[in-house]
């Protein structure tokens, strides 16, 4: 069973990548708030985190702060990020600090789905993608 934790501070992101993702294969949790996020890195190993920027509004960089908490706490574990306000720089910042990909919003699902793959993570999408 393949574990990943989805981090976003919108409720229609988190139920559409929840549902896309989860499988007989694959468990999702979700969390809105860096807190949440940790908390259950620090309960449960995931095999991947997909977590966006910003959590708490225009300024905020919660999710690169997790990227850094999740490379020290778990460094088994991918980080996905994505943004819908990204940037060169912060596509850098991203792999710099060690993150697997970086998505622009709004995500491809096929692209998405082709990492997963990579990972040995066969989610509902491979079925969505084949429909």
């Amino acid at each position: 069973m393949k574990k990943i934790l989805i981090v976003d501070d919108e409720e229609s992101v988190l139920l559409l990548l929840s549902k896309a993702l989860k499988s007989d294969n694959v468990e999702t949790i979700t969390a809105t708030k860096i807190e949440e996020a940790e908390y259950a890195l620090n309960h449960t190993f995931f095999d991947l985190v997909i977590a966006d920027i910003r959590l708490t509004g225009i300024l905020g960089r919660e999710g690169l702060e997790l990227l850094e908490y999740i490379q020290e706490k778990s460094p088994g574990t991918k980080v996905i990020i994505m943004t819908a306000y990204g940037s060169k720089e912060i596509e850098k910042e991203a792999y710099d600090k060690g993150a697997y990909f970086y998505f622009d919003k709004p995500i491809d699902l096929r692209i998405l789905n082709d990492h997963l793959k990579k990972l040995g993570i066969v989610s509902n999408l491979a079925t969505m993608s084949q429909t």
